[in-house]
Parts: C-alpha cells; sequence; structure tokens
C-alpha cells in the first residue's frame, strides 16, 4: 500500500484547513497536524527557526509519507525532507517559497509587531484577500469563513514568532540537495514571489514543471477536488 498522506497547513491556520481536500482523497489514508503555535500544538520557543518546526513534526512522523505543505506548511515540508529523507516518499510543495524577497521579509516583521501590539483582528481580511479568489471571499463560502474565524483564534505570539521565522528562513540550500521526489503546485493568480518561488522550485528539483491551479494563494482548498486529484495521479505508486 502507498504511504499515506501528511498535510502541512499556512501561517495562521490549522489541521482542519486541509478537511476539503482530505474529504476527497477517499479511502487513501491522510493526516494533518498543527504546526508549533497552531491550534492545538504548543508554542515554539522564542526565535525558534524552521528546524525546530521540523523536528515537532518529525517526532509524529513513524513510517514515511508523502508530504504536502503550503506556505509556512511548504517551507516545514522542505526542510524535513531535506534533514529527514527517511521520512519522506515524496513531498508536495505548494504555493511556498524557500526565501522570502526583501519586501517580504519586512511585512513578516511588520506583521509579528502588529500581532503582538493589537492582535490578529486587523489581519484577517488581507489574510483572505491574499489566500482566496475575490467572489469566493465575498460569497462568505464556508472554506473562507473556517479560514478566518481560525485565524482569528490563532495565539497571536504563536502567529508573531512563525511570522518571526518567515522573516529570516532560508531553505535553498536543502532544496538544491534534496533526493526525494518533488511536485510543486501554485495558484494561477497568487502573488508574483510565490509564482516566482514555483518556478525555481520546479527547476532545481525536477524538469521544471510546475501544476497550476485555478485561484490564489489557497487553490488547493479553492479546487480540492482538482487539487487531490493531482495528489494521487502525481505521487501515488
Amino acid at each position: 500500500m502507498s504511504a499515506p498522506f501528511l498535510l502541512l497547513h499556512p501561517l495562521g491556520a490549522d489541521a482542519r484547513f486541509w478537511d476539503p481536500v482530505r474529504a476527497e482523497l477517499g479511502p487513501h489514508p491522510s493526516t494533518a497536524l498543527d504546526l508549533p503555535g497552531h491550534g492545538a500544538c504548543a508554542l515554539p520557543p522564542l526565535g525558534a527557526g524552521v528546524d525546530a518546526y521540523a523536528a515537532a513534526v518529525a517526532e509524529q512522523v513513524d513510517e514515511p509519507v508523502h508530504l504536502v505543505g503550503m506556505s509556512l506548511g511548504g517551507l516545514v515540508a522542505q526542510q524535513l525532507a531535506a534533514t529527514r529523507p527517511d521520512l519522506v516518499a515524496s513531498v508536495v510543495l505548494v504555493d511556498t517559497v524557500s526565501v522570502y524577497p526583501q519586501p517580504m521579509q519586512q511585512m513578516w516583521r511588520d506583521r509579528a509587531e502588529i500581532a503582538r501590539s493589537g492582535g490578529l483582528s486587523s489581519l484577517v481580511e488581507p489574510m483572505a484577500a491574499m489566500w482566496f479568489s475575490a467572489n469566493l471571499a465575498a460569497a462568505a463560502d464556508p472554506r473562507v469563513e473556517q479560514a478566518r474565524r481560525t485565524f482569528a483564534a490563532t495565539d497571536p505570539e504563536g502567529y508573531a514568532r512563525s511570522c518571526d521565522l518567515l522573516a529570516g528562513v532560508d531553505v535553498r540550500d536543502g532544496v538544491a540537495a534534496l533526493t526525494v521526489p518533488v511536485v510543486v503546485v501554485c495558484g494561477e493568480d497568487d502573488a508574483p514571489p510565490f509564482r516566482d518561488a514555483a518556478t525555481w522550485l520546479a527547476r532545481m528539483t525536477g524538469d521544471g514543471t510546475v501544476y497550476w491551479l485555478p485561484g490564489r494563494h489557497a487553490c488547493a482548498i479553492e479546487e480540492p477536488e482538482k487539487f487531490a486529484g493531482l495528489l494521487c495521479a502525481t505521487v501515488l505508486d
């Protein structure tokens, strides 16, 4: 039997983010985890890097998995695939980067400061606008409403510590040395830094193929049936 899927969520979400995709995977086993500082997972230590997040995931894995990570989850997936390839049958990188361009590094520093000083309420709508197509966000779709509620309920310090990580992370050397199969997916309308990163990741880890899905940053849950079908077609034995 093929390895199970293990899905890692983006910043300000939790394991439930992946429910629409897991529903489309049918009988194939899948698990989604809360990353440090999100959901039921404890805060990471102050100043923790992506290695600490990857170690927290590795502690919960006892067999090779098809590792699927979006955005923050994609960074963690890159680190885990580079450092613990024995746990990774394949890695699917969704709307993620290996290093952020300088303007986005400053954006993450600013968001960490906002979260610590005033909480997350002012950041909910910027998140929704970044993640979802405008029509979907305006339609009170259950996926969007779930994302808004989860984001607003995220521990502000957990969010801020993850922003600190994103401002300084750089896993390009690990990506260049990956030995596991890699699939790269990105939303057709995601922000340019993520589209550029998808092209770079695909070129560094394979033949340059990027699987483009309709939608923005959260294309995987905008199009859960298409995304689940892509997973099954590209990584299952």
